[in-house]
């Protein structure tokens, strides 16, 4: 398979070819064409010289020799009868028949008032014979004045500056190939360490890094790359902390579930005993099969597969409920409901589960003696604040604290009690911060839209 630096080198020198080429074809032409108009514009000065001396036939005679010297040319005058009264064939032998036929084709163009220039050829370069016919005019009487010259001198001009435009072209040809090789390589290098990168973390290494400056596209994929290689690197931690965490939740009632059947089978409890070790089995099913459902509901919530039923909810309404269903587990804790009836659109249901575990969590980390002030605000957007003064959580904990099994402690495992009231909040467009300080309490910030 050819790569792309390969292609760019090809396709890029293609094109610098066939641009010099072209370049050099249109300077061509240009210099034949200057050429050409030169040599007209000089053989007409030269034609209005011996027009001024056609009276002075001493003069006309020194004038016709020295031009005719100095361009090695031919030149004839004719009358307006068209007959020829003067002529100089001292240069340019050999070609006096093809001559006078051209004089005699275009002698009745020039006695009529046009000034006739033409070549063997369109081009210069195959040409052998450059002619003008100017029209004279003295007295009222018109003359034709005929300059011949032959093109050697000219053509071997162009011939040499077209050979040094063909060394030029080759000499830009191969600065193209390494231009274009030096282009291909700048432009494919990031590119090859982008494609190299993606094959390490496609194989498992999200530890890539790409380092790329060009301030383009190509440096914002680059980024996309790290941001993609680092997103998956923190998913592969929080997938291997989660089997890790979810294990160790699992453990430990299995573990206490599996020691008290054991004794119970092995009939080495005292009868009075048996009823709680049971309570104790079927505590820890209990909490088993809510870890399970937490698991499914976070994965159906965070898969998009629930169907919301929105409807109007009266948000301090639903404050209370909540508040009386803690109560069996608030203990002594003071929990105080203050603001005013705020109605949003959303589920009832989901959104209860969302407050109630936060709710929970605030019960959990107070003092029995401790206080919980739930405040509804509605003053940009409908606001749920829930404040504790509980133990606190360290700055540092924070950004971290919605995540699945989260430890803030180095003992212990985290719920997934905030990870379920974090998506459902977002499938409400709503969204949640958190703010604390160790020893001075929680709070917890809902904001609907």
């Amino acid at each position: 398979m050819k790569g792309i630096r390969f292609k760019l080198i090809i396709y890029t020198s293609l094109l610098m070819i066939i641009l010099l080429i072209f370049n050099v074809l249109i300077q061509s032409n240009i210099l034949n064409r200057y050429y050409s108009n030169t040599e007209k514009d000089k053989l007409i000065s030269y034609a209005q010289i011996i027009e001024k001396n056609l009276l002075n036939p001493k003069e006309l005679t020194s004038e016709i020799e020295r031009i005719s010297s100095t361009l090695n040319a031919k030149i004839s005058i004719y009358d307006s009868n068209g007959n020829i009264i003067f002529k100089e064939y001292s240069h340019m032998m050999g070609m006096t028949g093809k001559i006078m036929n051209i004089e005699k084709s275009f002698l009745g163009n020039v006695l009529d008032g046009q000034i006739i220039y033409r070549t063997d050829e369109v081009m210069l370069r195959q040409s052998k014979i450059i002619s003008l016919g100017y029209p004279a005019k003295l007295n009222g009487n018109l003359f034709a004045i005929f300059i011949h010259i032959p093109t050697v001198e000219i053509n071997n001009t162009i011939s040499n500056i077209s050979k040094q435009f063909s060394y030029l072209l080759f000499i830009a040809m191969a600065l193209s190939f390494v231009g274009a090789y030096l282009i291909s390589s700048k432009f494919t290098k990031p590119i090859i360490e982008i494609n190299s990168a993606a094959k390490k973390i496609s194989s498992g290494d999200y530890n890539v890094r790409l380092n790329i400056n060009t301030n383009d596209e190509i440096e914002e994929l680059s980024k996309t790359i790290n941001s993609m290689a680092e997103n998956l690197s923190k998913t592969e931690k929080l997938r291997r902390d989660f089997i890790a965490n979810v294990t160790h939740e699992f453990r430990t009632p299995l573990g206490i579930i599996k020691g008290y059947a054991e004794a119970l089978y092995d009939d080495i409890v005292p009868i009075e005993e048996r009823k709680e070790y049971i309570q104790d089995i079927i505590e820890e099913v209990e909490r088993l099969n809510k870890l399970v459902n937490e698991n499914l509901e976070l994965s159906k919530i965070e898969s998009g597969n629930i169907n919301l039923k929105f409807e109007k909810v009266n948000l301090y309404d639903l404050l209370n409920d909540i508040v009386d269903k803690v109560k069996i587990i608030k203990g002594n804790r003071s929990i105080i409901i203050n603001g005013q009836n705020i109605t949003i659109n959303g589920d009832r249901d989901y959104l209860e589960m969302a407050i109630l575990n936060i709710v929970s969590n605030s019960i959990k980390h107070t003092k029995d003696d401790g206080t919980i002030e739930i405040s509804l605000r509605n003053e940009d957007k409908p606001t749920v604040i829930i404040k504790d003064d509980g133990e606190g959580i360290e700055e540092k904990h924070l950004p971290y604290i919605f995540e699945r099994f989260y430890r803030v402690k180095e003992k212990g495992v985290g719920g997934l009690g905030l990870s379920i009231a974090k998506e459902i909040v977002k499938l409400h467009n709503g969204s949640i911060q958190v703010k604390s300080k160790v020893g001075e309490g929680t709070t917890f910030i809902i904001q609907f839209k």
